[in-house]
Parts: C-alpha cells; structure tokens; sequence
C-alpha cells in the first residue's frame, strides 16, 4: 500500500491559481498554520494512548479503561473518577445479586435483570444511527442509561469482564453484540443493544445480509479477542470523533492504522481508513497529491470489499428492528437475595 502520511503537507494556495495541475479554491479544506500545529500535538498526545494500551497484554486489558480513555480524549473535563465508581459499583451490584453457583444462564439472566429491569437502561431512541458522540463510549451508559449499539456492547462486555463471565465480542454489520461462551449454554448470543435479546447466528447473518464471505474470512460471527475489541474501540474513536466531529483526517487514518495492525481482519476498518484517505485529499491544492490520496483510499475501499464487507445498514433499522428479535433472553424476577442497594440506580 502507498504511504502518504510523510508526503508534504500543501495546503497554502500557490502563486499561480490559474494553472492546470492546481485545484479550486472552492473545493479545498483549508487548515490553519495554528490549526495543524494544534493536531500535530494532539495527535502524538493519542497515539502515545494508544500505543500503550495496545501494548497490554491479553490477559490485562480492561475493556471499560480502554473506552474511558478513549472518551476522556473527546471529553477532557471528564470525571474519571467518579464514572469509575460508578461503574464498579454497578459490577458489585451484579455480583451480589448472582449466586456463587449460579449457572451460565442464570448469570446471564441476573445481569440483564439489574440492567434491563433495575437499572431500565435502554436504547436512545433519539440517536438511532448513533451520532451522538455520548452513545460511542461505554461511560454513556452509566452517565445516562442510554446506548446504542455503539457503546451497548461495550459496556455490557465491561461489566461482564470484571465479573470473571467468559463473554466476548462478536462483530457483525456496523454492529457488535456479545456471546456467553460456554459448552452448557445453549442460547449463548447476547444482543445488548436489543435489553439482552438472543439471536442465532442465522438470524444475524439473515436479518444483516452479512456476506458468506465475511464470515468465512473471519471479518464477522467469530468471537474477537480483548485486544480486537480494543482496536474497534480505538477505531471508532478515530473514525468518528477524529474524521467525523474535528475533520482531521490525518490522526484518523493514523489511529485506524494502529488499530487495524492489532485486527487485521476487520474490514470495515479498511473501509474506514479509505474514507478517511477520500476526505483527507479535500486539504490539499496539488491535483496528484489529491488524486494519489482519493486513489489509495479507493483501494482501500475495494480490499474490504474483497473481504466481505457487508453494506451499510439502513439508517432506520434500529427504528424498526425485525421483529424475532423480540425474542428476549428471559430475566428473572428481583432475587430475594438482592436486598443491598449498592448503587443509585434511578
């Protein structure tokens, strides 16, 4: 693949405006002096994050300290602290309410009680394509007990992380829900974004229209490892706060590319950082300098293609999700047993 992160940055109109090789003023983004100094410190300060989370070994990753301080880049007054405690208190909570014996089902059972039922956390019903940056970090479910599947899943597989539960990530179209793994449990989907709904993998694979070869190049269905969910936080970090809100392209094509090095397989990040690459030219007057860039991000594009990346799901299908996915994982009635409230919850 072509490098273009060290090629010279030429943002500053040339003399000669009327020659051929020169783009319009119009169709130029243009970036300050002060501006690029600014993303220039900004994003050694993130990547030096990264770097170091992505450095972790498996076993050690925290899945809900890799969101936060994901969250605390877009958010830097944030209480740190304060959501921390919160959130352990919320894992204590859990614990108390399941029985040391309890089986796979009834564990999944009691987490979605306390969630679902107790804690009446719920999809954002004024946010279903996720566009509020809130509903991208897990810390936006404990601030307001709202999601989307963007921030769901991570937060319900954070919690599940401290409770010693072998659930993992499983990524789908522009969707990640969670699985229970274990040889006992028959219904082992979790679908957080859904109050704990189950569905097979066939419901997923009919209702998303996920490409057999998506999941045959191991892009969907599979269960990802903590440091691939690690990357597809950092990744949605990058392409949304970074591409989306601050329009600079260069740190996200830069926090993608450390992600991808991590979860190779994910091909909705190569489609990602073609975007980004698509965008990025809009800064740049030199006419081969803004085509080199439009055509590495094209072949970006086309190589998730090759991988069986599945098309972008309709902006109201959260609106009006199928309708077997009513089909909830039962939760259970308040156990007689969780009678110490270790937490504010409404």
């Amino acid at each position: 693949m072509a490098q273009v992160a060290n090629a010279p940055q030429v943002n500053e109109p040339p003399d000669n405006l009327f020659n051929q090789d020169i783009v319009r003023l119009k169709d130029v983004i243009r970036v300050s002096d002060t501006e690029r100094a600014l993303r220039n410190q900004r994003r050694e300060a993130i990547l030096e994050k990264i770097d170091y989370i992505l450095s972790i070994p498996e076993k050690e990753l925290d899945i809900w300290k890799v969101s936060l301080t994901m969250a605390h880049d877009a958010y830097p007054d944030l209480d740190m602290k304060s959501l921390t405690e919160e959130f352990e208190a919320i894992v204590s909570r859990a614990k108390d309410m399941t029985p040391s014996d309890a089986s796979p089902d009834l564990r999944i059972r009691t987490l979605n009680t306390l969630l679902y039922r107790r804690m009446g956390i719920g999809y954002d019903k004024t946010d279903f394509v996720g566009e509020k940056l809130i509903n991208r970090y897990a810390h936006g479910v404990v601030e307001t007990k709202k999601g989307t599947c963007a921030n769901m899943a991570t937060f319900y597989i954070a919690v599940a992380q401290r409770l010693g539960y072998p659930v993992y990530a499983v990524a789908a179209p522009q969707h990640l829900f969670a699985r229970y793994v274990d040889s006992s449990l028959e219904k082992q989907n979790i679908d957080p974004a859904s109050q704990g709904a189950w569905n097979s993998d066939d419901d997923y694979i009919h209702d998303m229209e996920i490409p057999l070869k998506g999941i045959q190049n191991g892009v969907y269905m599979r269960n990802m490892s903590r440091r691939e969910l690690a990357a597809e936080i950092i990744a949605d970090h990058g392409a949304y706060y970074y591409a989306q809100v601050l329009k600079d392209y260069q740190t996200a094509g830069a926090i993608l590319r450390r992600a991808l090095e991590v979860s190779p397989k994910s091909a909705e990040f190569w489609r990602l950082l073609g975007a980004v690459h698509i965008d990025w030219a809009r800064e740049d007057y030199d006419r081969d300098l803004r085509n080199a860039k439009k055509e590495i991000g094209h072949a970006l594009i086309d190589k998730a293609k090759e991988m069986g990346v599945g098309k972008p799901l309709a902006k109201d299908y959260w609106k009006n999700p199928p309708q077997k996915r009513k089909q909830l994982t039962p939760v259970s009635p308040i156990p007689p047993w969780d009678t110490k409230l270790t937490v504010k919850l409404k």
